[in-house]
């Protein structure tokens, strides 16, 4: 055997050894954060889930805290690929309650529709301190590499934001540890939609192709345009992946199992939808 496979192997098997010694830090992570989380008592118990917690080895917060997620992959070959992203902003909470409560609806299923890969806190370090922000200061959804970013990010949050802390995209792009982390799930899983999960505006949000999506109640279809460094320019207007934005109004769509659950169906219909549309249509019609 060569020492270039030897040295690979080495690698290979000490990844392995760190990941086994970091699950019992991240279980109990991951059952700390349900405790704390809105309503999440009340719908289903969790105390299998986090066992089933996955971490990236590049994945931690800026205050080294692990940014876990769960998967449910369905091997069927035209199964579309769905990323689920909450907790973006610190001051959600109810966020990352929905996306507990989905992760754990598909991870007790026998078969799931499509694949999906859900994180439900992207942003540990402002969710301790209930900011927007991250543990820098930072805005995680206007710090994404955007194409746009270099020349137009700081212009428009002094321009357009007023030079808002809640909304400072950041010094450089994807400068955040967390940032970094959201990217190379994107990279890696290659999603054919992303829902970003965000609370208070109470409105369903699409970057994608227009089309007629069916009512949901309590929230209504309204688009509020993508900006420099957000996750809907770049994964739609650069990449041609739509993103979904739910805006939750509150946590109250908590007390409600069966919402919640449509909620989820909702967004498997979009993404079937859009790329359908997609596939038909030229992106350079549909991209603005």
């Amino acid at each position: 055997m060569s020492l270039r496979i030897i040295y690979f192997l080495s690698l290979i098997l000490s990844s392995v050894s760190a990941q086994a010694d970091d699950q019992p830090a991240l279980l109990s992570f991951c059952q700390q954060s349900v405790k704390k989380l809105p309503g999440l008592d009340a719908l289903v118990n969790f105390s299998d889930l986090c066992k089933l917690a996955q971490k990236k080895h590049s994945c931690t917060s800026e205050k080294g805290q692990p940014i876990f997620y769960f998967e449910k992959l369905n091997q069927n070959p035209s199964a579309k690929k769905i990323l689920v992203i909450s907790l973006v902003h610190g001051d959600e909470p109810a966020s990352g309650a929905v996306a507990f409560t989905w992760a754990n609806r598909l991870l007790n299923l026998k078969d799931s529709r499509n694949s999906w890969r859900i994180i439900p806190i992207l942003n540990p370090d402002g969710w301790d301190k209930n900011t927007r922000m991250n543990a820098n200061g930072v805005d995680l959804n206007r710090n994404f590499q955007t194409s746009d970013w270099d020349y137009s990010a700081k212009g428009y949050w002094e321009k357009n934001e007023k030079k808002d802390p809640r909304r400072f995209p950041g010094t450089t792009a994807a400068s955040e540890k967390e940032t970094k982390c959201a990217t190379e799930h994107l990279s890696e899983f290659e999603p054919d939609m992303v829902i970003a999960i965000h609370t208070p505006y109470g409105l369903l949000d699409f970057d994608g192709p227009q089309l007629k999506f069916p009512k949901f109640p309590g929230l209504p279809w309204k688009q509020l345009g993508h900006f420099p460094g957000s996750i809907g320019r770049f994964m739609w207007y650069d990449r041609k992946v739509p993103v979904l934005t739910i805006e939750l109004e509150s946590a109250d769509i908590l007390a409600s199992t069966q919402k919640v659950f449509d909620l989820q169906d909702l967004t498997g219909l979009v993404t079937i939808k859009s790329l359908e549309f997609l596939q038909q249509s030229s992106f350079e019609d549909y991209k603005k």
